[in-house]
C-alpha cells in the first residue's frame, strides 16, 4: 500500500474525516444542526468509499480485492441517500418525506443485493483482468464486467439525486459571490466527470480506477464554503435579530416605565395618583401590620379652588395645586407618602405611628399646613381645606375600608364648614346611611304625593288686609314623619332633585292661587322660593310661564323669592337671569336680606321690587338697640329705593308696633298667622279683615312652621 494512488486515497480519507468532524462541531454550535449532521454523514460515507478503494487496489489477490470491492460498493450506495438528505436540509421547498423513504428503501435493497452477489451489485460476471498504467509507470488491476440491472438503477437514481442537488445549489448561490460560484461549479463538474468515468470503466469502455471520491473531496470543499457562507449570513441575521429584539425589549421596558408613570403618577404635581397611592397603601399596611404600628390616611380637599379657577384661570389654579403639593412635601416625613388622588385635593399616608399621642401630634401638625397664604404673581391666596382622617388599625384593617373611612370623615368635614379636620367615627357611617336612605325616599316623594304646601299670609301693616301668601313646602313621610325643610331642601339641591320639586311647587302654588282668585280674592299674590339650582335651570322660564298659562294667572300674580346666597355663586349670570324673569312680568324679591355680604352692592343692579327683613333682626329689636337700628336703616333704604319691604318673623305685639312706627309696610309672622294648610288658609282669607293692631289667630289645625 505504498503506491502513489493508495496514498492519495488515504489522504482523501483523512481530509474527509476532518471535514466530518468539523461539520459535527458546527452541528452543536450553529442554528443548522440538520444540515451539518447530514454533511458529516456524507463525508464519512465518502471516506469509507475511499478507504476500501485503497484496499481494493492494493489487494494481493482477487478474493481480497472482491471483499474490499463489496464494501466500496456499500459506501457508494450509501452516499446516494446521504447526498439527497444533505441537499434537502438546504432546500427551501419542503419535499414529501415519502420520497426520501423510498430512496432509502431502494438503497437498502441494493446493499442487500451487493453482499448476496458473488461479485457485488455492479457485475453479473467479471471480465478478464484489465491493467491500468499511470503516466508515472504505476500499474493496478481494474475490475470490469457485465453491469447488473440494480447497478443501472442505482446509477439512474444517483443521476436524479445529482440533478436535485444542483437545483438546490443553484437556488442557494449568490451570483455576486463569484469565487464560491466558480468553486461549486468546478466541484460539480469534477463529480459528474468522475462518476461518468467510473461507469465507463465498469462497462469495459475504458480501464481506470474509481475517482468519484476525489471529485467529492473538491465538492465537499465547495459545499463547506457554501454552508459556511450561509451559516455566516444566518449568524449575522440572527445577530441583527438579537440586537433588534434587545432594542425592542429595551423600548418595551421604557414604554412600560412610561405607561407605569402615566398610570401611577399625577402629571401636574409629579406625585403618585390614586392608583399609585393605593399600591403604596397596601404595601405600608402590610409593613405596619408586621411592626405593630399605626398608620393614618388623611384626605385633603382645598376649599373654593373652583372659584380660583373661575376667576383667575386654570393655569393659576394648577399653580396653586403645585405650590400646595410642594409645601406638603416639605413638611412631611420621608417615610410618609403624599399623593394627588382628587382634582382639588391630596391624600397622605403617615405610617409608623406608635401611640395615640403620636396621632394627636400629627393632627396638630396638619392644622398648620394651610396657615400661610400661597403667593402667585403678586396675588395672595388664603387657602383652607376640609380634612378627613382614618387610623389603622383603630378604624379599619384593609386599604379599601381605610379609604372609605377617610372619605366619610372628609364628607363630614365638608358639611361641618370650611377648614375643618374630622377623624373617622363609626356614627358617620350611620349618618351617611341615613342621608342615603333619605335621598332614596326623597326621589319617591313626588310620585307618592308625600309633599304638600302650607301658606303663610303677608298682611298690610296699616289695614291688616292679606296682600300675599308665601308657599312653604312640607314633606310628610310615612316612616320618618314630618321631615324638616332644613333637612331635605339642601339634599334636594345637592342631588339636583330641587328642579323637579321646584316645578311641582310652582305648579301647585299657581293652581291654589287660581282657586282663591276664583273664590273672590283677585288681588292676592303667591310667593314661592327659588333656589340657586332652579335659577340656573335653562327650562325655568318655560316652567313658570306654563304654570301661569295652565291656571289662567298673570305673571304679576307670582312673586319669586331669591336668597342672597344665590348671588355669591355666579353674580353676573344671576343678574342676567333675574332681568330675564323680570322682563316676563314676574315679581322678584330678596329673601333674608341683610344676612349676606353682597346686599348693598347688588341692590342697585338687581331688578327686584321687594326684599325681606330677616327674622334675626326683627327678633332682636326689643332686646338690643343694634338690631333696632338695623331694622330702621333697612326700612329707610327700602323707602329711598322705592322698594317694598316685608318684615319676617313678627311674633309679638311689641315687634309689630315698633315696625309699624318705623314705617314697615308688610308683616309676616306667627303674631298674625302660622303657616296654614290650603283649607285653613282658605278659611283665613274668608274671615273679615282684622284690626292691624290685634293678632290674627290661625283657623283649624295647621302644621307647625319649621
Amino acid at each position: 500500500m505504498s503506491s502513489l494512488l493508495t496514498s492519495a486515497y488515504l489522504i482523501s480519507v483523512g481530509i474527509l474525516l476532518m471535514a466530518a468532524a468539523h461539520a459535527a462541531i458546527l452541528a452543536h454550535g450553529s442554528g443548522h444542526p440538520r444540515t451539518n449532521w447530514s454533511f458529516a454523514a456524507l463525508c464519512l460515507g465518502f471516506a469509507g468509499f475511499q478507504l476500501f478503494n485503497a484496499m481494493q487496489y492494493s489487494a494481493p489477490d482477487l478474493p481480497r480485492a472482491l471483499a474490499a470491492h463489496r464494501w466500496a460498493n456499500f459506501f457508494s450506495i450509501l452516499v446516494v441517500p446521504l447526498i439527497a438528505f444533505a441537499a434537502a436540509s438546504l432546500d427551501a421547498k419542503k419535499r414529501p418525506l415519502r420520497l426520501f423513504a423510498g430512496l432509502l428503501g431502494l438503497a437498502c435493497l441494493a446493499i442487500a443485493y451487493n453482499f448476496m452477489s458473488p461479485f457485488g451489485y455492479r457485475f453479473y460476471s467479471l471480465a478478464p483482468d484489465q491493467v491500468f498504467t499511470f503516466p508515472w509507470g504505476e500499474s493496478l488491476r481494474v475490475l470490469q464486467g457485465q453491469p447488473t440491472l440494480v447497478y443501472r438503477l442505482v446509477r439512474l437514481t444517483s443521476l436524479c439525486v445529482m440533478v436535485y442537488t444542483m437545483n438546490v445549489t443553484l437556488s442557494l448561490m449568490r451570483m455576486k459571490e463569484r469565487l464560491s460560484s466558480m468553486i461549486i461549479w468546478i466541484g460539480l463538474a469534477i463529480m459528474g466527470i468522475t462518476l461518468a468515468l467510473g461507469s465507463m470503466s465498469d462497462s469495459g469502455v475504458i480501464a481506470m480506477p474509481y475517482l468519484g471520491g476525489f471529485g467529492f473531496v473538491f465538492l465537499a470543499g465547495a459545499f463547506s464554503l457554501l454552508v459556511r457562507k450561509e451559516m455566516l449570513a444566518h449568524a449575522q441575521q440572527e445577530q441583527r435579530i438579537t440586537r433588534a429584539l434587545a432594542e425592542a425589549m429595551q423600548e418595551r421596558h421604557r414604554a412600560n416605565e412610561r405607561a407605569d408613570k402615566i398610570l401611577h403618577q399625577d402629571a401636574l404635581t409629579g406625585l403618585p395618583n390614586r392608583a399609585g397611592f393605593c399600591i403604596r397603601l397596601e404595601n405600608l399596611l402590610g409593613l405596619n401590620r408586621r411592626l405593630g404600628t399605626k398608620l393614618a390616611v388623611v384626605l385633603f380637599d382645598i376649599n373654593h379652588l373652583g372659584a380660583i379657577k373661575g376667576t383667575h384661570g386654570l393655569t393659576t389654579s394648577d399653580e396653586v395645586l403645585r405650590r400646595v403639593s410642594q409645601r406638603l412635601c416639605a413638611r412631611i416625613r420621608d417615610s410618609d407618602v403624599l399623593a394627588r388622588t382628587r382634582s382639588d385635593g391630596f391624600a397622605l399616608i403617615a405610617s409608623h405611628i406608635r401611640t395615640d399621642a403620636g396621632i394627636g401630634v400629627f393632627c396638630e401638625k396638619l392644622s398648620s399646613l394651610f396657615a400661610d397664604p400661597v403667593e402667585i404673581d403678586g396675588l395672595h391666596f388664603q387657602l383652607t381645606a376640609s380634612t378627613g382622617m382614618a387610623i389603622f388599625p383603630n378604624d379599619a384593617m384593609t386599604a379599601g375600608e381605610l379609604l372609605a373611612a377617610a372619605e366619610l370623615a372628609l364628607h363630614e368635614a365638608k358639611h361641618t364648614g370650611t377648614n375643618q379636620l374630622r377623624a373617622f367615627d363609626p356614627s358617620m357611617k350611620e349618618k351617611l346611611q341615613q342621608r342615603i336612605n333619605l335621598e332614596s325616599a326623597l326621589r319617591e316623594a313626588i310620585g307618592r304625593q308625600q309633599f304638600f304646601l302650607c301658606y303663610q299670609p303677608q298682611v298690610c301693616a296699616t289695614s291688616g288686609r292679606t296682600l300675599a301668601v308665601e308657599a312653604l313646602i312640607r314633606w310628610q313621610h310615612p316612616e320618618y314623619g314630618l321631615v324638616s325643610p332644613l333637612d331635605f331642601i339642601p339634599l334636594a339641591e345637592s342631588t339636583g332633585l330641587i328642579i323637579q320639586i321646584g316645578a311641582w311647587v310652582i305648579e301647585t302654588a299657581c293652581s291654589q292661587l287660581a282657586a282663591w282668585q276664583q273664590a273672590g280674592h283677585g288681588s292676592l299674590r303667591m310667593a314661592v322660593n327659588l333656589s340657586a339650582a332652579q335659577l340656573l335651570d335653562p327650562q325655568l322660564e318655560d316652567t313658570l310661564l306654563g304654570a301661569l298659562a295652565r291656571n289662567g294667572l298673570a305673571a304679576s300674580d307670582l312673586e319669586l323669592e331669591i336668597t342672597e346666597s344665590v348671588l355669591i355663586q355666579d353674580p353676573e349670570h344671576t343678574v342676567d337671569r333675574l332681568v330675564a324673569l323680570r322682563n316676563l312680568g314676574l315679581r322678584l324679591s330678596i329673601d333674608d336680606f341683610g344676612t349676606g355680604y353682597s346686599s348693598l352692592s347688588y341692590l342697585r343692579v338687581l331688578p327686584v321690587q321687594a326684599f325681606k327683613l330677616d327674622r334675626t333682626f326683627v327678633d332682636g329689636m326689643d332686646k338690643d338697640t343694634t338690631s333696632l337700628e338695623i331694622c330702621a336703616s333697612t326700612i329707610r333704604l327700602a323707602e329711598s329705593l322705592k322698594l317694598d319691604i316685608v318684615a319676617e318673623g313678627v311674633e309679638t305685639e311689641a315687634q309689630a308696633r315698633q315696625l309699624r312706627e318705623l314705617g314697615c309696610p308688610i308683616f309676616q309672622g306667627y303674631f298674625f298667622s302660622r303657616p296654614l294648610s290650603a283649607d285653613a288658609a282658605g278659611r283665613y282669607l274668608q274671615r273679615p279683615q282684622s284690626s292691624p293692631h290685634a293678632p290674627i289667630m290661625p283657623l283649624g289645625q295647621a302644621p307647625t312652621a319649621l
